[in-house]
């Protein structure tokens, strides 16, 4: 037996981080979970490697490891693997294939350049502008364009544009470690519409390399957000002006939503791994449930499953006040508007208000049907 072909792997404080090649993370916690690679060395057969990983369930261990692709036996003829499908559509969105290849380029010929001094001092520079743009207040001036209509629909367009870019900043950073994405999406997560890649071998890396992946995507929107700040205050047109500010303090609020180590989104994988606990989040919830329902002692998991719980919460309505902030102006004109401009408000509110019922549901149900750390978690 062996690791069947593209699976990574690295060694955790909590077993083996295995990347499967359909996509899933499995975490084998085993007490010999840490030697499989080396007990892999000289290809043993499915029995004798049972053997050698002993209780409990060895040989089943392999054997569930070997459906799921992670394993295989040389000797055995290789499964004809039939071509993923350029585009798929699962429960989650459509998914492409190919995000990988211009994710590749990027970080072969851009990210170098991003890491010279004079990038750096632009960078730099570039910020402390959006930080001063965005200190000196909402612009003077009409806070809806004339045209309430176009001045959603170009809101709609910047934002899910600095929405792809974060996504495939986090591709760029894979690749820049020697990891790659096998496909990127556009679908729901927690009820909201937003991108996706898969960043699934990310899971496989040293720990730097794990976290700055993890936290790729919000250097980005760091910049974006100054760019719209800077737009909103240089910017003599109504239309731009109107739309760069309230995409600017949406955008803040997001950074803050993302950077903040309780709800399943960056900043709470970036503790994940700087914690090396692969799977946190369910652990967490776990064990809040355990406590609350009397089945254990509440103890720094169950903690930070109640952080995470309320800090989480109370960010979802926050999102939600900045929201009504940034966009009640718009939002007023288009609902008092004619049809078409009340069906366009429309387009602006339901993603929004879906986004935060669902992940405020997804927040309390994952909580209270969290079921007992399972012995092999995937993520």
């Amino acid at each position: 037996m062996r690791f069947a072909t593209d699976v990574e792997w690295r060694v955790s404080r909590r077993g083996l981080v295995i990347a499967a090649p359909d996509g899933d993370t499995v975490l084998l916690e085993h007490p010999r979970a840490a030697d499989l690679p080396d007990l892999l060395v000289d290809d043993p057969g499915p029995g004798e490697l049972g053997d050698r990983l002993g209780a409990p369930n060895g040989p089943g261990l392999v054997s569930e490891m070997t459906e799921l692709g992670i394993l295989r036996d040389p000797a055995a003829p290789s499964p004809v693997a039939a071509a993923p499908p350029r585009v798929a559509v699962t429960r989650s969105g459509i998914e492409i294939a190919g995000i990988d290849r211009p994710a590749q380029w990027c970080a072969r010929r851009v990210v170098p350049l991003l890491a010279t001094w004079p990038a750096r001092v632009l960078l730099g520079a570039l910020v402390v502008a959006g930080a001063w743009s965005l200190l000196a207040g909402r612009p003077a001036g009409p806070q809806v364009s004339a045209h309430p209509v176009l001045d959603a629909l170009l809101g709609i367009g910047i934002g899910l544009a600095c929405s792809a870019l974060h996504e495939f900043a986090h591709a760029v950073a894979l690749a820049h470690y020697g990891r790659r994405s096998r496909r990127a999406g556009f679908g729901f997560y927690w009820g909201a519409i937003s991108f996706y890649v898969d960043s699934t071998e990310a899971l496989t890396l040293p720990r730097r390399a794990r976290v700055t992946q993890a936290l790729a995507g919000l250097a980005v929107d760091v910049v974006t957000l100054s760019l719209l700040a800077i737009t909103a205050q240089l910017s003599t047109s109504v239309l731009l002006t109107a739309v760069a500010w309230r995409l600017a303090v949406l955008g803040l609020a997001e950074i803050a939503v993302n950077l903040a180590p309780v709800l399943q989104v960056d900043g709470h994988w970036a503790l994940a791994d700087l914690l090396d606990e692969p799977d946190l989040g369910p652990r967490a919830r776990a064990a809040l449930g355990a406590a609350v329902r009397g089945r254990a002692r509440p103890g720094g998991l169950a903690l930070y499953g109640a952080l995470s719980l309320v800090c989480g919460l109370g960010l979802l309505a926050l999102s939600g006040l900045v929201f009504w902030y940034a966009a009640h102006d718009l939002l007023a004109a288009l609902f008092a508007g004619n049809a078409a401009e009340f069906v366009v408000g429309v387009l602006v509110v339901a993603p929004v208000a879906a986004g935060l019922l669902f992940s405020t549901l997804g927040l309390l149900l994952e909580t209270a049907l969290a079921a007992p750390a399972p012995t092999e978690a995937g993520r």
